[in-house]
């Protein structure tokens, strides 16, 4: 399992981002669980959502390593994996989360 946290400084970049930036769901910390293939996303609000690990082309494509290796964006409003160039948007995950539960109830 490999973990990220957001660092003081990113919280106070983020804060001067103004208050629309500052209303979007954003990850305070993430980590993949290579035995169950998920995101668990800690966000800023104290959510925490433990999701499938989106399967776009390159993370289908990538290592375990490839998959574990990943960092938040400065807002934490981004899932960045370096060494396979892709990025995931924090608040459509979230989005789509969401829209899932309210399709099961």
């Amino acid at each position: 399992v490999s973990d990220f946290e957001v660092t003081e400084e990113m919280l106070a970049k983020s804060s001067m981002a103004g208050e629309k930036e500052l209303e979007r769901p954003r990850a305070k910390a993430v980590r993949y669980d290579a035995a169950r293939v998920r995101l668990v996303i800690e966000l800023v609000s104290g959510a925490t959502l433990d999701i499938a690990l989106p399967m776009t082309e390159r993370l289908s494509m990538a290592s375990e390593r490839e998959r574990s290796t990943m960092e938040l964006t400065p807002f934490g409003l981004g899932i960045h994996w370096p060494l396979v160039d892709e990025d995931l948007y924090v608040p459509r995950l979230v989005e789509q989360y969401t829209s899932s539960l309210q399709r099961a109830a």
